[in-house]
């Protein structure tokens, strides 16, 4: 029977965010939130066909772009609106597992991306407010990457995974 280290078989990977809920608010009235759902992540197995596959799934993450008001003096519409997503230093925060293990990519894309200490542009959409992309969201896809001979036992490893929400008159 195949060996799945025991921080594999037991661990459960954190994912810890800054903020559940982040508003970008300039000045006046304009408001836009960036809204996440399905954390925290966990593996509480592996078998040895993740470790055949070369990674095992975590599961997803849900994020909503929501221009929730126009109002005010100086109101814009419409916006640039950009998520992007990084690992807080210290990353990983616990463990000895590499960040660039940790991968991610948009459900509607086949591309993984590995996890950086710098911030990734996910995805950038211009929304127009109660219009076009007003709401919009997408699914973030994680997984880690497995190898036999580079993954040996060691304690559970925690990333603290950081979404960012830029918004901008175009």
């Amino acid at each position: 029977m195949p060996f799945a280290p025991v921080w594999l078989r037991t661990a459960l990977l954190g994912f810890a965010l800054a903020a559940p809920l982040v508003k970008a608010e300039a000045q006046g009235n304009r408001r836009t939130t960036l809204a996440l759902a399905l954390f925290p992540l966990a593996v509480t197995s592996t078998s040895a066909n993740d470790f055949d596959a070369g990674a095992v799934a975590l599961g997803s993450t849900t994020f909503t772009v929501d221009l929730t008001t126009n109002a005010g003096m100086g109101g814009f519409s419409p916006r640039v609106t950009e998520v992007a997503v990084t690992c807080a230093a210290p990353c990983p925060n616990s463990g000895s597992l590499a960040v660039s293990g940790l991968q991610w990519r948009r459900n509607d894309l086949g591309t993984w991306n590995s996890l950086t200490t710098g911030y990734v542009v996910v995805e950038t959409r211009t929304a127009t407010f109660n219009g076009t992309n007003d709401p919009w969201s997408n699914t973030l896809q994680w997984r880690y990457v497995l190898s036999w001979t580079a993954n040996p036992p060691t304690p559970a490893t925690q990333w603290r995974v950081s979404m960012r929400l830029t918004v901008t008159a175009p």
